[in-house]
């Protein structure tokens, strides 16, 4: 499809480092963009968080992929 909606994903072990990464930028980027940018990197923590949970601790969890839209 050409255009927004975008579809993507990301492997959920990627999502801790990818929060980290936009958060160490944050004081570089233009401020328009800077509380956008450390919603996603709260939210790509909180993905993490709970994949890290759920792996550990249910077994029949699987789930290794986060997938998002950009609207």
């Amino acid at each position: 499809m050409d255009g927004y909606p975008a579809v993507g994903h990301l492997p959920l072990d990627r999502a801790k480092p990818a929060a980290d990464a936009y958060r160490a930028v944050l004081d570089r980027l233009n401020p328009d963009f800077s509380h956008e940018i450390g919603e996603l990197a709260d939210a790509l923590d909180t993905e993490h968080r709970e994949w890290e949970y759920a792996t550990e601790n249910i077994s029949w969890y699987s789930q290794d992929t986060l997938f998002f839209q950009l609207v």
